[in-house]
């Protein structure tokens, strides 16, 4: 008699440690006897305002570049009113000229200060976001000036945020960085001191990344991670991918968004029928019942047994847990078709 094999990773969470949610790995590979706990981790934490940030997955990456975008509209902002206010017009545009004043050039000292800060934090973000998405961050580019202004190459977002994780010199002046290199590289092909971006060109295609990275994007990363998910598998590919999952459902609901299709309604349909059936049995004369269903945010789970490959939907339904297991390929293709062409992040800058 052939002895069993597992193949079983499973997480435990504990809510006991108000604001964070932790999570243990348990995995079993094998024989019954090869089974082990992996560390505690941060699973999330729960703000004031009831939000819960999820680390380590794709949607907080997006949101922090989105952050920072902010940071740049909101600096904008309050500078043309501080400007109105002194009498000073016109209000502050691209390549805008001040008059001189201590006044202007405090502004402007603090608006370098400013765009380096979110420079090296986009940076951050972009590199991680390149790791995951590596075919889509290739195409973006931002040109390459030379000290004479002229256009001498183009320059990938992910290249910039290695010089920047690892710069040896840079300067931001007149809405361009400068002189961006690293103990090993230059920003163009040919190495020479005077090249530039573009500030505005960079943030430019940021915000076309925040605009451009589906939920179908994710599906796709997150699909083939399953696929290959073993119990032998790099502990931070498991962590990844079910910290993932378990915002995928908050992502295809986000801002009140219509259920459409996909596992979400199968389940919905499950309950309504369930709940018509329900009064048709005690109130056989009915005609017409109006059927209400409040649910929360779905979470999608990883079934522990990866032999067979199965995601977990939980849900809340007018205060009682849902449950629908579905084969993981049935369940990503669902999701796809259902809300594979929704942004990432519902509200980037326009």
């Amino acid at each position: 008699m052939t002895a069993e094999k597992f193949n079983r990773v499973q997480i435990l969470y504990n809510a006991e440690h108000h604001p964070y949610l932790y999570g243990a790995i348990h995995i079993v590979h094998g024989s019954l006897e090869n089974q082990w706990w992996e560390s505690p981790f941060v699973v999330s934490k729960r703000r004031w305002n009831g939000e819960e940030v999820v680390y380590g997955t794709v949607k907080r990456i997006v949101e922090r570049l989105f952050s920072q975008l902010e940071r740049l509209r909101e600096f904008r902002s309050e500078t043309e009113a501080r400007l109105d206010a002194e009498g000073i017009t016109p209000l502050i545009q691209e390549n805008s000229v001040l008059p001189e004043s201590e006044f202007t050039a405090r502004i402007l000292d603090e608006q370098d200060e400013l765009l380096e800060d979110v420079l090296l934090s986009m940076s951050a973000n972009i590199r991680i976001l390149s790791e995951i998405f590596s075919r889509r961050l290739k195409r973006s580019k931002v040109n390459v000036y030379d000290y004479e202004n002229r256009c001498i190459d183009r320059i990938e977002l992910s290249e910039i945020a290695n010089l920047i994780l690892h710069n040896r010199y840079i300067l931001i002046k007149d809405q361009y960085v400068v002189d961006l290199l690293s103990d090993e590289k230059f920003m163009a092909k040919n190495p020479q001191v005077g090249l530039k971006i573009s500030f505005p060109e960079y943030i430019s295609e940021v915000e076309k990344i925040i605009n451009s990275i589906t939920v179908k994007d994710l599906i796709t990363k997150l699909w083939g991670l399953t696929k290959n998910l073993s119990a032998s598998s790099n502990i931070k590919d498991i962590i990844f991918l079910t910290q993932n999952l378990y915002t995928l459902g908050g992502l295809v609901l986000e801002n009140n968004a219509t259920i459409g299709s996909g596992p979400l309604k199968t389940i919905m349909d499950r309950v309504a029928m369930s709940h018509i059936k329900r009064i048709q049995y005690t109130e056989p004369n009915v005609t017409k019942i109006a059927t209400t269903l409040v649910s929360d945010s779905p979470r999608f789970l990883l079934e522990p047994d990866l032999n067979q490959k199965q995601i977990c939907i939980a849900i809340h339904i007018n205060g009682n847990l849902e449950t629908l297991v579905m084969d993981y390929k049935e369940f990503f293709l669902e999701v796809s078709r259902g809300y594979g062409n929704r942004k990432l992040y519902a509200n980037p800058v326009g």
